[in-house]
Protein backbone atom coordinates (compact mmCIF):
# COMPACT_ATOMS: atom_id res chain seq x y z
CA UNK A 1 0.00 0.00 0.00
CA UNK A 2 1.25 3.55 -0.92
CA UNK A 3 1.38 5.52 1.83
CA UNK A 4 0.41 9.18 1.74
CA UNK A 5 3.78 11.01 1.21
CA UNK A 6 4.30 8.46 -1.40
CA UNK A 7 1.31 9.51 -3.15
CA UNK A 8 2.59 13.46 -3.27
CA UNK A 9 5.80 12.44 -4.34
CA UNK A 10 3.96 10.87 -7.09
CA UNK A 11 2.24 13.86 -8.64
CA UNK A 12 5.45 15.76 -8.70
CA UNK A 13 7.95 13.23 -9.86
CA UNK A 14 5.11 12.97 -12.93
CA UNK A 15 6.68 16.18 -14.46
CA UNK A 16 10.20 15.75 -12.98
CA UNK A 17 10.78 14.29 -16.67
CA UNK A 18 9.45 17.05 -17.80
CA UNK A 19 11.29 19.79 -16.21
CA UNK A 20 12.79 21.54 -19.56
CA UNK A 21 9.16 21.80 -21.07
CA UNK A 22 7.07 25.10 -20.03
CA UNK A 23 3.43 24.31 -20.06
CA UNK A 24 1.61 27.41 -21.69
CA UNK A 25 -1.49 27.58 -19.46
CA UNK A 26 -4.14 30.09 -19.91
CA UNK A 27 -7.42 29.99 -18.22
CA UNK A 28 -10.48 31.73 -19.54
CA UNK A 29 -12.65 33.69 -16.34
CA UNK A 30 -15.26 35.06 -18.68
CA UNK A 31 -16.04 37.74 -21.05
CA UNK A 32 -14.60 41.44 -20.43
CA UNK A 33 -17.29 43.80 -20.28
CA UNK A 34 -16.12 46.96 -18.70
CA UNK A 35 -12.00 48.42 -17.67
CA UNK A 36 -11.45 51.15 -15.38
CA UNK A 37 -9.92 53.67 -17.34
CA UNK A 38 -8.32 56.81 -16.05
CA UNK A 39 -9.67 59.98 -18.37
CA UNK A 40 -8.38 63.36 -18.23
CA UNK A 41 -10.57 66.41 -17.14
CA UNK A 42 -10.72 70.07 -17.66
CA UNK A 43 -13.03 72.14 -15.07
CA UNK A 44 -13.11 75.80 -14.70
CA UNK A 45 -12.72 77.42 -11.14
CA UNK A 46 -15.06 80.22 -10.71
CA UNK A 47 -12.80 81.99 -7.98
CA UNK A 48 -9.77 81.54 -9.55
CA UNK A 49 -11.18 82.47 -13.07
CA UNK A 50 -8.70 79.65 -14.06
CA UNK A 51 -8.99 76.63 -16.36
CA UNK A 52 -7.76 73.71 -14.58
CA UNK A 53 -6.27 70.16 -15.94
CA UNK A 54 -7.52 66.95 -13.51
CA UNK A 55 -8.78 63.21 -14.32
CA UNK A 56 -11.12 61.13 -13.46
CA UNK A 57 -11.98 57.29 -13.69
CA UNK A 58 -14.29 55.90 -15.73
CA UNK A 59 -16.36 52.12 -16.46
CA UNK A 60 -15.13 51.59 -20.35
CA UNK A 61 -16.90 49.44 -22.32
CA UNK A 62 -14.57 46.73 -23.78
CA UNK A 63 -16.03 43.37 -25.41
CA UNK A 64 -13.89 40.08 -25.45
CA UNK A 65 -13.03 37.01 -24.06
CA UNK A 66 -11.00 37.63 -20.76
CA UNK A 67 -7.89 34.86 -19.92
CA UNK A 68 -5.75 34.96 -17.02
CA UNK A 69 -2.22 33.40 -17.84
CA UNK A 70 -0.01 32.33 -14.80
CA UNK A 71 3.05 32.54 -16.76
CA UNK A 72 2.35 35.81 -17.28
CA UNK A 73 1.42 36.47 -14.20
CA UNK A 74 4.45 36.92 -10.47
CA UNK A 75 2.79 33.63 -9.49
CA UNK A 76 -0.49 31.52 -10.68
CA UNK A 77 -2.00 32.02 -7.04
CA UNK A 78 -5.80 33.14 -7.23
CA UNK A 79 -8.58 34.26 -4.60
CA UNK A 80 -12.39 33.98 -5.57
CA UNK A 81 -14.51 35.99 -2.81
CA UNK A 82 -18.14 37.25 -2.79
CA UNK A 83 -21.44 36.76 -1.41
CA UNK A 84 -22.98 32.98 -1.97
CA UNK A 85 -25.73 32.36 -4.89
CA UNK A 86 -23.71 34.74 -7.18
CA UNK A 87 -21.29 32.31 -9.20
CA UNK A 88 -18.01 31.33 -7.25
CA UNK A 89 -18.71 27.77 -7.40
CA UNK A 90 -19.29 27.60 -11.21
CA UNK A 91 -16.19 29.96 -11.46
CA UNK A 92 -14.39 27.31 -9.50
CA UNK A 93 -15.49 24.59 -11.28
CA UNK A 94 -15.11 25.98 -14.68
CA UNK A 95 -11.03 27.01 -13.68
CA UNK A 96 -10.82 23.07 -12.77
CA UNK A 97 -11.67 21.66 -15.59
CA UNK A 98 -9.29 23.87 -17.90
CA UNK A 99 -6.94 22.95 -15.91
CA UNK A 100 -6.98 19.54 -16.00
CA UNK A 101 -7.24 20.27 -19.70
CA UNK A 102 -3.95 21.20 -19.21
CA UNK A 103 -3.00 17.74 -17.17
CA UNK A 104 -2.23 19.70 -14.49
CA UNK A 105 -2.45 17.67 -11.14
CA UNK A 106 -5.06 18.97 -8.74
CA UNK A 107 -5.90 18.55 -5.20
CA UNK A 108 -8.94 20.04 -4.50
CA UNK A 109 -10.53 20.55 -0.25
CA UNK A 110 -14.22 20.45 -0.33
CA UNK A 111 -16.03 21.85 2.02
CA UNK A 112 -19.49 20.68 1.55
CA UNK A 113 -18.98 18.21 -1.54
CA UNK A 114 -20.19 20.49 -3.64
CA UNK A 115 -17.41 19.10 -6.71
CA UNK A 116 -17.43 15.17 -6.67
CA UNK A 117 -19.64 14.97 -9.84
CA UNK A 118 -17.65 17.33 -12.12
CA UNK A 119 -14.40 15.80 -10.60
CA UNK A 120 -15.24 12.17 -11.28
CA UNK A 121 -16.47 13.43 -14.63
CA UNK A 122 -12.52 14.52 -15.05
CA UNK A 123 -11.33 10.83 -14.17
CA UNK A 124 -10.70 11.94 -10.90
CA UNK A 125 -10.78 10.44 -7.22
CA UNK A 126 -13.18 11.67 -4.29
CA UNK A 127 -12.36 10.97 -0.83
CA UNK A 128 -14.33 10.96 1.94
CA UNK A 129 -11.81 12.78 4.26
CA UNK A 130 -13.38 10.88 7.45
CA UNK A 131 -12.51 7.42 5.76
CA UNK A 132 -9.23 8.67 3.95
CA UNK A 133 -6.65 8.30 6.65
CA UNK A 134 -4.00 10.55 8.03
CA UNK A 135 -1.47 9.33 11.02
CA UNK A 136 -1.06 12.57 12.31
CA UNK A 137 1.57 10.49 14.81
CA UNK A 138 3.80 9.28 11.82
CA UNK A 139 7.60 10.64 11.76
CA UNK A 140 7.29 11.13 8.05
CA UNK A 141 11.33 12.13 8.26
CA UNK A 142 11.05 14.18 11.31
CA UNK A 143 12.51 13.72 14.66
CA UNK A 144 10.28 12.34 17.64
CA UNK A 145 11.23 15.75 19.29
CA UNK A 146 10.33 17.38 16.39
CA UNK A 147 7.41 15.64 15.68
CA UNK A 148 6.34 16.17 19.95
CA UNK A 149 6.95 19.93 19.41
CA UNK A 150 4.71 19.74 16.11
CA UNK A 151 1.86 17.77 17.48
CA UNK A 152 2.06 20.12 20.75
CA UNK A 153 1.79 23.41 18.98
CA UNK A 154 -0.91 22.07 16.49
CA UNK A 155 -3.21 20.90 19.63
CA UNK A 156 -2.56 24.31 21.54
CA UNK A 157 -3.49 26.02 18.16
CA UNK A 158 -6.42 24.29 18.00
CA UNK A 159 -7.94 23.39 21.20
CA UNK A 160 -6.30 26.94 22.57
CA UNK A 161 -4.60 24.69 25.86
CA UNK A 162 -2.69 26.51 28.52
CA UNK A 163 1.25 26.15 29.47
CA UNK A 164 0.33 23.12 32.06
CA UNK A 165 -1.96 21.01 29.37
CA UNK A 166 0.36 21.77 26.78
CA UNK A 167 3.54 20.00 28.91
CA UNK A 168 1.41 16.96 30.17
CA UNK A 169 0.50 16.82 26.40
CA UNK A 170 4.16 16.44 25.11
CA UNK A 171 4.91 14.64 28.22
CA UNK A 172 2.46 11.88 26.72
CA UNK A 173 3.40 12.18 23.91
CA UNK A 174 6.90 10.89 24.42
CA UNK A 175 5.73 8.12 26.26
CA UNK A 176 3.51 6.96 23.55
CA UNK A 177 6.34 7.01 21.20
CA UNK A 178 8.86 5.48 23.17
CA UNK A 179 6.05 2.50 23.54
CA UNK A 180 6.12 2.24 20.16
CA UNK A 181 9.63 1.50 19.91
CA UNK A 182 11.36 5.04 19.99
CA UNK A 183 14.64 4.82 22.14
CA UNK A 184 15.33 8.45 22.08
CA UNK A 185 14.19 12.00 21.00
CA UNK A 186 16.42 11.70 17.98
CA UNK A 187 14.93 9.18 16.46
CA UNK A 188 13.85 9.10 12.86
CA UNK A 189 12.38 5.95 12.64
CA UNK A 190 10.47 3.40 14.68
CA UNK A 191 9.01 0.17 13.90
CA UNK A 192 5.01 1.09 13.71
CA UNK A 193 4.06 4.53 14.30
CA UNK A 194 1.67 4.86 17.23
CA UNK A 195 -1.91 6.15 16.48
CA UNK A 196 -4.46 8.44 18.00
CA UNK A 197 -5.77 5.46 20.68
CA UNK A 198 -2.55 5.11 21.77
CA UNK A 199 -2.20 8.31 22.83
CA UNK A 200 -5.81 8.22 24.17
CA UNK A 201 -4.77 4.99 26.31
CA UNK A 202 -1.54 7.07 27.84
CA UNK A 203 -3.64 9.84 28.37
CA UNK A 204 -5.48 7.65 30.53
CA UNK A 205 -2.34 5.74 32.45
CA UNK A 206 -1.59 9.50 33.35
CA UNK A 207 -4.81 10.52 34.50
CA UNK A 208 -4.89 7.86 36.71
CA UNK A 209 -1.69 8.15 38.04
CA UNK A 210 -2.22 11.99 38.42
CA UNK A 211 -1.28 13.06 41.46
CA UNK A 212 -3.79 15.57 42.08
CA UNK A 213 -7.74 16.05 41.43
CA UNK A 214 -6.26 19.58 39.72
CA UNK A 215 -3.95 17.80 37.72
CA UNK A 216 -6.37 14.78 36.89
CA UNK A 217 -9.07 17.29 35.49
CA UNK A 218 -6.79 18.74 33.00
CA UNK A 219 -5.75 15.47 31.78
CA UNK A 220 -9.12 14.38 31.62
CA UNK A 221 -9.74 17.47 29.69
CA UNK A 222 -7.11 17.03 27.54
CA UNK A 223 -8.19 13.38 26.62
CA UNK A 224 -12.12 14.09 25.81
CA UNK A 225 -10.77 16.85 23.39
CA UNK A 226 -7.79 14.72 21.36
CA UNK A 227 -10.66 11.68 21.72
CA UNK A 228 -12.50 13.65 18.92
CA UNK A 229 -9.98 12.42 16.33
CA UNK A 230 -10.23 8.85 17.35
CA UNK A 231 -11.67 7.81 14.41
CA UNK A 232 -10.52 6.50 10.92
CA UNK A 233 -9.58 10.43 9.46
CA UNK A 234 -6.48 9.85 11.83
CA UNK A 235 -6.15 5.71 12.60
CA UNK A 236 -3.93 5.17 9.80
CA UNK A 237 -2.62 5.72 5.94
CA UNK A 238 -5.92 4.91 4.25
CA UNK A 239 -4.75 7.67 1.96
CA UNK A 240 -3.65 5.45 -1.15
CA UNK A 241 -3.95 4.48 -4.97
CA UNK A 242 -3.09 1.88 -7.27
CA UNK A 243 -3.42 4.22 -10.17
CA UNK A 244 -2.43 7.93 -9.86
CA UNK A 245 -2.33 9.08 -13.91
CA UNK A 246 -4.93 10.89 -12.97
CA UNK A 247 -3.37 13.70 -10.68
CA UNK A 248 -6.79 15.00 -9.23
CA UNK A 249 -8.26 14.49 -5.85
CA UNK A 250 -10.50 16.04 -4.09
CA UNK A 251 -11.13 15.60 -0.42
CA UNK A 252 -14.71 15.96 0.71
CA UNK A 253 -15.19 17.45 4.32
CA UNK A 254 -18.66 17.58 4.51
CA UNK A 255 -18.91 14.05 7.28
CA UNK A 256 -16.27 16.04 9.45
CA UNK A 257 -18.83 18.23 11.85
CA UNK A 258 -16.07 19.62 13.89
CA UNK A 259 -14.40 22.54 12.74
CA UNK A 260 -11.29 21.62 14.80
CA UNK A 261 -10.91 18.20 12.86
CA UNK A 262 -10.95 20.00 9.70
CA UNK A 263 -8.37 21.64 10.78
CA UNK A 264 -5.89 19.38 12.00
CA UNK A 265 -6.80 17.03 8.29
CA UNK A 266 -6.39 19.79 5.81
CA UNK A 267 -3.55 21.07 7.77
CA UNK A 268 -1.48 17.70 7.83
CA UNK A 269 -2.21 16.89 4.30
CA UNK A 270 -0.85 20.11 3.83
CA UNK A 271 1.99 20.28 5.75
CA UNK A 272 3.39 16.80 4.29
CA UNK A 273 2.42 18.60 0.59
CA UNK A 274 4.84 21.97 1.53
CA UNK A 275 7.60 19.46 3.09
CA UNK A 276 7.73 17.11 -0.17
CA UNK A 277 7.24 20.21 -2.07
CA UNK A 278 10.94 21.10 -1.27
CA UNK A 279 12.15 17.73 -2.19
CA UNK A 280 12.00 18.99 -6.05
CA UNK A 281 14.21 20.99 -8.28
CA UNK A 282 13.01 24.64 -8.24
CA UNK A 283 11.35 25.22 -11.83
CA UNK A 284 9.12 27.82 -12.59
CA UNK A 285 6.64 25.47 -14.47
CA UNK A 286 3.02 24.93 -12.92
CA UNK A 287 3.09 21.12 -11.49
CA UNK A 288 0.30 21.17 -9.12
CA UNK A 289 -2.94 23.29 -8.14
CA UNK A 290 -3.78 23.01 -4.36
CA UNK A 291 -7.83 24.35 -4.74
CA UNK A 292 -9.29 25.28 -1.74
CA UNK A 293 -13.40 25.76 -1.71
CA UNK A 294 -14.86 27.31 1.35
CA UNK A 295 -12.71 26.86 4.57
CA UNK A 296 -12.28 29.78 6.03
CA UNK A 297 -10.35 28.83 8.88
CA UNK A 298 -7.21 26.91 7.20
CA UNK A 299 -7.19 30.84 5.87
CA UNK A 300 -8.47 33.27 8.55
CA UNK A 301 -6.25 35.84 9.59
CA UNK A 302 -4.68 34.47 12.94
CA UNK A 303 -1.70 34.17 13.01
CA UNK A 304 -1.35 30.30 13.89
CA UNK A 305 -2.67 29.26 10.14
CA UNK A 306 0.62 29.56 8.99
CA UNK A 307 0.47 26.74 6.03
CA UNK A 308 -1.51 28.30 3.74
CA UNK A 309 0.92 31.68 3.86
CA UNK A 310 4.09 29.34 3.51
CA UNK A 311 2.93 27.63 1.11
CA UNK A 312 1.92 30.91 -1.11
CA UNK A 313 4.86 32.58 -0.70
CA UNK A 314 6.95 29.59 -1.63
CA UNK A 315 4.83 27.75 -3.92
CA UNK A 316 6.07 29.45 -6.97
CA UNK A 317 9.29 28.61 -7.09
CA UNK A 318 8.37 24.72 -7.11
CA UNK A 319 5.11 25.15 -9.37
CA UNK A 320 2.46 25.01 -7.17
CA UNK A 321 -0.53 27.32 -7.03
CA UNK A 322 -3.05 28.06 -4.86
CA UNK A 323 -6.92 28.85 -5.23
CA UNK A 324 -9.37 29.96 -2.54
CA UNK A 325 -12.95 30.56 -2.70
CA UNK A 326 -13.99 32.52 0.49
CA UNK A 327 -17.56 34.30 1.52
CA UNK A 328 -15.31 37.11 3.52
CA UNK A 329 -11.83 38.49 1.85
CA UNK A 330 -11.70 40.56 4.49
CA UNK A 331 -11.27 37.56 6.91
CA UNK A 332 -8.18 35.86 4.65
CA UNK A 333 -4.50 36.13 6.49
CA UNK A 334 -3.06 39.29 4.76
CA UNK A 335 0.01 37.17 3.39
CA UNK A 336 -2.03 35.69 0.90
CA UNK A 337 -4.05 38.15 -0.25
CA UNK A 338 -0.28 40.04 -0.39
CA UNK A 339 1.07 37.24 -2.68
CA UNK A 340 -1.62 36.24 -4.50
CA UNK A 341 -1.91 37.28 -8.02
CA UNK A 342 -5.58 37.42 -9.18
CA UNK A 343 -8.45 38.31 -7.11
CA UNK A 344 -11.65 38.30 -8.51
CA UNK A 345 -14.29 39.90 -6.46
CA UNK A 346 -18.16 38.57 -7.06
CA UNK A 347 -20.88 41.05 -5.59
CA UNK A 348 -20.62 42.19 -1.53
CA UNK A 349 -23.01 43.67 0.59
CA UNK A 350 -21.65 43.79 4.40
CA UNK A 351 -20.06 47.29 4.34
CA UNK A 352 -16.20 46.36 6.00
CA UNK A 353 -16.26 43.62 3.19
CA UNK A 354 -16.97 46.11 0.27
CA UNK A 355 -14.56 48.65 1.84
CA UNK A 356 -11.70 46.00 2.18
CA UNK A 357 -12.26 44.54 -1.05
CA UNK A 358 -12.10 48.17 -2.94
CA UNK A 359 -8.85 48.91 -1.41
CA UNK A 360 -7.75 45.49 -2.69
CA UNK A 361 -8.84 45.97 -5.99
CA UNK A 362 -7.65 49.74 -5.89
CA UNK A 363 -4.33 49.38 -4.46
CA UNK A 364 -5.49 51.49 -2.04
CA UNK A 365 -6.48 54.81 -4.69
CA UNK A 366 -9.00 56.16 -3.18
CA UNK A 367 -10.24 58.22 -6.74
CA UNK A 368 -10.08 53.80 -7.92
CA UNK A 369 -11.77 52.55 -4.35
CA UNK A 370 -14.26 55.01 -5.52
CA UNK A 371 -15.17 54.02 -8.57
CA UNK A 372 -14.78 50.01 -7.54
CA UNK A 373 -17.15 50.79 -4.53
CA UNK A 374 -19.74 51.59 -6.82
CA UNK A 375 -19.38 48.85 -9.52
CA UNK A 376 -19.42 46.34 -6.43
CA UNK A 377 -22.84 47.33 -5.15
CA UNK A 378 -24.20 46.81 -8.69
CA UNK A 379 -22.83 43.27 -9.77
CA UNK A 380 -25.64 41.01 -10.84
CA UNK A 381 -25.52 37.13 -10.72
CA UNK A 382 -22.10 35.61 -12.44
CA UNK A 383 -20.23 39.22 -12.48
CA UNK A 384 -17.59 39.76 -10.99
CA UNK A 385 -14.62 42.56 -10.96
CA UNK A 386 -11.28 41.21 -11.35
CA UNK A 387 -7.86 42.68 -10.91
CA UNK A 388 -3.92 40.79 -11.14
CA UNK A 389 -0.49 41.74 -11.85
CA UNK A 390 -1.01 41.66 -15.62
CA UNK A 391 -4.41 43.57 -15.60
CA UNK A 392 -3.74 46.38 -13.04
CA UNK A 393 -6.63 48.48 -13.95
CA UNK A 394 -10.21 46.95 -12.81
CA UNK A 395 -11.93 44.55 -14.92
CA UNK A 396 -15.82 44.01 -14.76
CA UNK A 397 -15.86 40.34 -16.45
CA UNK A 398 -19.42 37.98 -17.06
CA UNK A 399 -17.76 34.76 -15.31
CA UNK A 400 -19.53 31.43 -17.07
CA UNK A 401 -22.98 30.28 -15.69
CA UNK A 402 -23.69 26.98 -14.88
CA UNK A 403 -25.76 26.44 -18.14
CA UNK A 404 -22.46 26.79 -19.91
CA UNK A 405 -20.33 24.37 -18.65
CA UNK A 406 -20.65 21.13 -20.07
CA UNK A 407 -20.50 18.83 -17.28
CA UNK A 408 -21.48 15.63 -19.28
CA UNK A 409 -22.41 13.68 -16.14
CA UNK A 410 -21.23 9.84 -16.84
CA UNK A 411 -22.77 7.49 -14.74
CA UNK A 412 -20.55 5.74 -12.64
CA UNK A 413 -20.12 1.63 -13.12
CA UNK A 414 -20.87 -1.05 -10.88
CA UNK A 415 -17.07 -1.93 -10.26
CA UNK A 416 -16.14 1.28 -9.57
CA UNK A 417 -19.08 1.61 -6.92
CA UNK A 418 -18.23 -1.55 -5.07
CA UNK A 419 -14.40 -0.08 -4.79
CA UNK A 420 -15.69 3.79 -3.57
CA UNK A 421 -18.31 1.65 -1.40
CA UNK A 422 -15.88 -0.70 0.35
CA UNK A 423 -14.26 2.55 1.65
CA UNK A 424 -16.78 5.06 2.31
CA UNK A 425 -19.21 3.32 3.96
CA UNK A 426 -16.73 0.96 6.47
CA UNK A 427 -18.45 2.46 9.19
CA UNK A 428 -22.28 3.54 8.36
CA UNK A 429 -23.68 6.47 6.22
CA UNK A 430 -26.57 7.93 5.30
CA UNK A 431 -27.55 6.99 2.08
CA UNK A 432 -27.85 10.32 1.10
CA UNK A 433 -24.11 11.19 1.68
CA UNK A 434 -23.45 8.13 -0.47
CA UNK A 435 -22.98 9.78 -3.49
CA UNK A 436 -23.93 6.40 -5.30
CA UNK A 437 -26.58 5.49 -7.86
CA UNK A 438 -29.74 4.24 -6.14
CA UNK A 439 -29.82 1.69 -8.44
CA UNK A 440 -26.38 0.63 -7.71
CA UNK A 441 -26.72 0.66 -3.91
CA UNK A 442 -29.75 -1.90 -4.27
CA UNK A 443 -28.15 -3.90 -6.00
CA UNK A 444 -25.17 -4.10 -3.37
CA UNK A 445 -27.44 -4.45 -0.78
CA UNK A 446 -29.49 -7.58 -2.87
CA UNK A 447 -26.29 -8.90 -3.38
CA UNK A 448 -25.38 -8.70 0.40
CA UNK A 449 -22.43 -6.59 0.03
CA UNK A 450 -24.02 -3.67 1.80
CA UNK A 451 -26.31 -3.75 4.66
CA UNK A 452 -29.13 -1.41 5.17
CA UNK A 453 -30.90 0.16 8.19
CA UNK A 454 -33.74 2.25 8.40
CA UNK A 455 -34.01 4.68 11.79
CA UNK A 456 -35.99 7.92 10.76
CA UNK A 457 -33.80 7.59 7.42
CA UNK A 458 -32.12 4.91 5.83
CA UNK A 459 -28.32 4.04 6.66
CA UNK A 460 -25.87 1.25 4.64
CA UNK A 461 -23.04 0.13 6.25
CA UNK A 462 -20.06 -2.21 3.77
CA UNK A 463 -21.12 -6.13 5.34
CA UNK A 464 -18.91 -6.50 8.30
CA UNK A 465 -19.46 -10.05 9.83
CA UNK A 466 -18.03 -8.44 13.20
CA UNK A 467 -20.63 -5.34 13.26
CA UNK A 468 -24.13 -4.79 13.47
CA UNK A 469 -25.44 -2.20 11.70
CA UNK A 470 -28.01 -1.59 13.85
CA UNK A 471 -25.31 -1.36 16.44
CA UNK A 472 -23.18 0.93 14.82
CA UNK A 473 -25.67 3.26 13.54
CA UNK A 474 -27.59 3.84 17.02
CA UNK A 475 -23.74 4.68 18.81
CA UNK A 476 -23.27 7.13 15.82
CA UNK A 477 -26.80 8.49 16.62
CA UNK A 478 -26.15 8.77 20.16
CA UNK A 479 -23.01 10.52 19.54
CA UNK A 480 -24.28 12.62 17.49
CA UNK A 481 -26.92 13.53 20.17
CA UNK A 482 -24.08 14.76 23.05
CA UNK A 483 -22.25 16.62 20.97
CA UNK A 484 -25.13 18.92 19.51
CA UNK A 485 -25.78 19.13 23.15
CA UNK A 486 -22.71 20.11 24.02
CA UNK A 487 -21.30 16.57 26.38
CA UNK A 488 -18.17 15.81 26.47
CA UNK A 489 -18.16 12.03 25.39
CA UNK A 490 -15.77 9.46 23.06
CA UNK A 491 -16.87 6.56 21.03
CA UNK A 492 -14.85 3.57 22.73
CA UNK A 493 -13.81 1.20 19.54
CA UNK A 494 -12.87 -1.87 21.35
CA UNK A 495 -14.23 -4.89 22.69
CA UNK A 496 -13.40 -4.64 26.30
CA UNK A 497 -15.04 -0.64 26.75
CA UNK A 498 -18.27 0.43 26.56
CA UNK A 499 -19.88 1.76 23.39
CA UNK A 500 -19.73 5.71 24.42
CA UNK A 501 -18.22 7.40 27.33
CA UNK A 502 -19.76 10.58 28.43
CA UNK A 503 -18.34 13.10 31.13
CA UNK A 504 -21.39 15.07 32.47
CA UNK A 505 -20.58 17.27 36.16
CA UNK A 506 -17.31 15.75 36.79
CA UNK A 507 -19.24 11.87 36.58
CA UNK A 508 -18.24 9.26 34.37
CA UNK A 509 -21.07 7.43 32.21
CA UNK A 510 -20.96 4.15 30.12
CA UNK A 511 -23.41 4.37 27.27
CA UNK A 512 -24.11 0.86 26.24
CA UNK A 513 -26.62 -0.04 23.05
CA UNK A 514 -27.73 -3.03 22.99
CA UNK A 515 -29.38 -5.20 20.08
CA UNK A 516 -30.03 -8.42 22.48
CA UNK A 517 -27.28 -10.62 20.27
CA UNK A 518 -25.16 -10.98 23.78
CA UNK A 519 -25.86 -14.45 25.61
CA UNK A 520 -27.49 -13.73 29.52
CA UNK A 521 -23.85 -14.51 30.65
CA UNK A 522 -21.84 -12.28 28.81
CA UNK A 523 -24.66 -9.25 29.42
CA UNK A 524 -24.11 -10.20 33.23
CA UNK A 525 -20.64 -9.56 32.91
CA UNK A 526 -20.27 -6.55 30.99
CA UNK A 527 -22.76 -5.35 33.60
CA UNK A 528 -20.72 -6.32 36.61
CA UNK A 529 -17.52 -4.53 34.68
CA UNK A 530 -19.20 -1.36 34.67
CA UNK A 531 -20.56 -0.99 37.77
CA UNK A 532 -16.61 -1.65 38.86
CA UNK A 533 -15.43 1.42 36.19
CA UNK A 534 -18.27 4.12 35.96
CA UNK A 535 -19.83 6.27 38.05
CA UNK A 536 -23.35 5.44 36.11
CA UNK A 537 -23.99 3.23 33.35
CA UNK A 538 -27.00 3.80 30.66
CA UNK A 539 -28.52 0.89 28.86
CA UNK A 540 -30.23 1.92 25.40
CA UNK A 541 -32.10 -0.47 23.22
CA UNK A 542 -35.46 -1.43 21.38
CA UNK A 543 -38.91 -1.36 22.93
CA UNK A 544 -39.35 -4.90 22.72
CA UNK A 545 -36.48 -5.65 24.52
CA UNK A 546 -36.61 -3.09 27.64
CA UNK A 547 -38.65 -5.19 30.13
CA UNK A 548 -35.63 -8.35 29.39
CA UNK A 549 -32.78 -6.16 30.40
CA UNK A 550 -34.41 -4.23 33.27
CA UNK A 551 -35.32 -7.42 34.65
CA UNK A 552 -31.56 -7.99 34.32
CA UNK A 553 -30.67 -4.39 35.69
CA UNK A 554 -32.79 -5.19 38.67
CA UNK A 555 -32.13 -3.72 41.75
CA UNK A 556 -28.79 -1.98 40.25
CA UNK A 557 -28.19 1.77 39.53
CA UNK A 558 -28.52 1.25 35.62
CA UNK A 559 -31.21 3.41 33.61
CA UNK A 560 -32.86 1.08 30.86
CA UNK A 561 -34.04 3.28 28.15
CA UNK A 562 -35.94 2.89 24.95
CA UNK A 563 -34.15 3.58 22.13
CA UNK A 564 -37.03 6.26 20.44
CA UNK A 565 -36.87 8.16 24.13
CA UNK A 566 -32.88 8.27 25.32
CA UNK A 567 -33.25 12.14 23.84
CA UNK A 568 -35.69 12.79 26.27
CA UNK A 569 -34.44 10.28 29.11
CA UNK A 570 -30.82 11.82 29.26
CA UNK A 571 -31.89 15.43 29.03
CA UNK A 572 -33.85 15.18 31.74
CA UNK A 573 -31.34 13.04 34.01
CA UNK A 574 -28.28 14.45 33.06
Amino acid sequence: MININEKIKSIFNYFAAEGSKSKSVCLKFGKMNYILLKRRSISFNPKSHIIENGFSFAWTKRKRDFFICPKNESNPHIIISGMSGFGKSTLFKSLLMQIRSFDIPCIIFDAHNEHADVVRNLKGSVHNAIYSGINILELDGASVSERISELTRLFKEVYALGYIQSTKLSECLWYTYRKSGARSRSDRSIAKAPVIKDLLDELSIFIKNSKSQGERNTLIHLRDRISLLNNTAFSGNFLSLKDISNELHSFSLASMKSKEVQYIYIGELLNRIYATMHDRERKHTLKLYIMIDEAQFITDNSESNAIIPKLIEEGRKYGVGIIIVTHAASTLNKKIIGNSSTFVSFYAREPSEVSYISKVLSGNDNYVAFAVMGRLNSLQKNEAIVISNEFRSPVVISTPNFNEIKFERKEISYSEAKELMKTAAKRPIRRKDANTPNNIIDKLIVERFVDKFLLNEEWIMWHNPSLSIEHEVNVKIISEFFQVNGITHRIVDNSTGPDIVAFIDGKKIAIEYETGSKSLESTSKMINSRILNYDRIVIITKNELLDYYINICADKKIDVISHVDYEKHLKGRY
